[in-house]
């Protein structure tokens, strides 16, 4: 078992497991580990049924398999259904999730199950149970947290790392919960690790670059330990949700090179419409469209719209480049100072 399940993740506490000294929890929930049959694993069907649910990503050096299957005894009519999600990546295993149980059974080698359990796992869980997941960064700013909003490559983690040089500290990585609490949003951190390309860990201070570990051996993302040592703080305490923030990183064009030296042509913020925000969001999920499988899809709709009228939704379209990241953090500070 990975010791990251000792500690609290996105306001879950993992029984027996979770330490709960000096941490705040909103739910538990009782996690049990087993080792994986492959035998099981490898049948194309569970218990005789075809899956409800397969998101595939086929990279040029590998190929991920996800898939959901929703079992439910219709002869006992108040029993709750079993989610079986499937995992056949780096990693291979299933995380069958009931109503106060997740039961893991991981295959021990290949990337362990924390990684996908941090995100997609736990994220179907918190689902299930009413709790909005969106794919973005949570960074605290002073009393408050704020969230980045984008699809993977497109900036997230490099503007977090620019931004933790600054008064801000990482909340969570890839994935935010969001805790309703009357036309409040608060959101609790994540285990303190971050997965960056290579690219990004140049911006950050970090002397151990070299001694990281990748995420699996085909992709060039690495696991970082956030902590005073790698050059990011980390901030473990809830917080309430204040603003999110969509990024829209564009390229520069060579006609405009030389005219780019303001902050207004660097990077512009605008509040969007609600129903841009809904949909902007929408698109930003965890679990893509397996929500249609899990009928879920209403309820979110209506979660979010909820959402966007009480907590603002910006866009920040900013110039993409390192030189520009201190104006972009300038320019987000003054909104948030506002």
């Amino acid at each position: 078992m990975n010791l990251l399940y000792k500690i609290p993740l996105h306001g879950i506490a993992c029984e027996p497991f979770c330490d709960l000294k000096n941490h705040k929890i909103k739910h538990n929930i009782n996690v049990n580990f087993s080792a994986l049959n492959l035998n099981t694993f490898n049948q194309q069907t569970v218990q005789d049924k075809a899956p409800d649910w397969i998101m595939e990503d086929k990279g040029e050096r590998y190929q991920s398999i996800v898939s959901l299957t929703i079992n439910q005894n219709k002869q006992e009519l108040l029993a709750s259904p079993q989610y079986l999600l499937k995992i056949d990546c780096q990693g291979k295993g299933l995380f069958t999730i009931s109503k106060n149980n997740i039961d893991i059974s991981w295959h021990n080698q290949g990337t362990d199950s924390a990684h996908y359990f941090q995100t997609i796992g736990l994220a179907l869980w918190l689902e299930l149970n009413h709790i909005l997941c969106i794919h973005a960064n949570a960074l605290a700013y002073k009393e408050h947290a704020i969230a980045f909003v984008a699809p993977s490559r497109t900036g997230k983690t490099t503007l977090t790392a620019e931004l933790c040089k600054a008064e801000f500290a990482v909340m969570t990585d890839d994935m935010m919960a969001l805790h309703q609490e009357d036309k409040d949003y608060i959101i609790y951190p994540s285990w303190p690790v971050a997965r960056m390309w290579p690219e990004t860990l140049e911006i950050i201070d970090n002397q151990n670059n070299d001694e990281l570990v990748k995420v699996h051996e085909s992709f060039a993302k690495k696991v970082i330990s956030i902590n005073e040592s790698s050059g990011f703080n980390f901030c473990s305490q809830a917080k309430k949700l204040k603003s999110i923030y969509i990024l829209n990183r564009i390229e520069e064009s060579k006609n405009n090179f030389e005219n780019n030296t303001n902050n207004s042509n660097v990077c512009n913020i605008t509040t969007l419409s609600s129903a841009e925000a809904v949909i902007l969001l929408i698109q930003n999920s965890i679990l893509g469209s397996a929500y249609k499988a899990l009928s879920l899809e209403q309820q979110r709709f209506f979660k979010l719209s909820e959402l966007v009228k009480n907590i603002k939704v910006k866009k920040i379209t900013y110039l993409s480049g390192k030189k520009y990241l201190p104006k972009v953090k300038q320019t987000i500070i003054k909104d948030l100072e506002s």
